[in-house]
């Protein structure tokens, strides 16, 4: 939903509606980021929580980074995905079990790539209102921000189901 409406926002940009109604996608922008973020850090942290109880081999970080991970400045950057690759990596139950350690599992790059397009949406919606007073090219940098939205939110809608089944069916 989030990524709908964000796309929606880069729509009104390229002119596709009134302004009043781009103003009004706006804040419906804002609010359905939140509910979002509070949904998927709940998510993760029940996951977090569950794939300790699967793997007990050493997490990167406590279940409280689960959600911490997303708020705290500087450590926002790499925490999130790191916690993500742990419970990846612990739930997925073609790793052997009581290894001692979270060591990388088939699949786990999906990760890596999911954590790349967020951040590129991320850093470009936040600089592009700064970069330049040209519209044109604001719209443009969202126009991209966005395609890396889409992106990011289709990676982790398969990370989530992939590890959700495996949480719900462990080994």
């Amino acid at each position: 939903m989030t990524t709908a409406v964000g796309v929606a926002d880069v729509a009104g940009e390229w002119g596709a509606f009134p302004d009043s109604v781009w103003l009004a996608v706006d804040w419906i922008y804002l609010g359905i980021q939140a509910v979002t973020g509070i949904v998927v850090m709940r998510w993760l942290w029940l996951a977090r929580t569950n794939a300790e109880a699967i793997e007990p081999a050493r997490h990167r970080h406590s279940p409280m980074w689960a959600v911490l991970g997303w708020i705290v400045p500087i450590v926002s950057f790499w925490f999130p995905q790191m916690v993500v690759r742990d419970v990846w990596n612990a739930s997925n139950p073609e790793r052997p079990r009581g290894a001692g350690r979270l060591s990388p599992t088939p699949g786990a790059e999906l990760v890596s790539w999911w954590w790349a397009a967020f951040l590129t949406n991320e850093v470009l919606s936040t600089i592009s209102g700064r970069l330049t007073e040209d519209a044109v090219v604001v719209r443009d940098v969202d126009t991209v921000a966005a395609v890396a939205q889409v992106a990011a939110a289709v990676l982790v809608i398969m990370i989530s189901a992939r590890i959700t089944a495996w949480q719900t069916n462990p080994g």
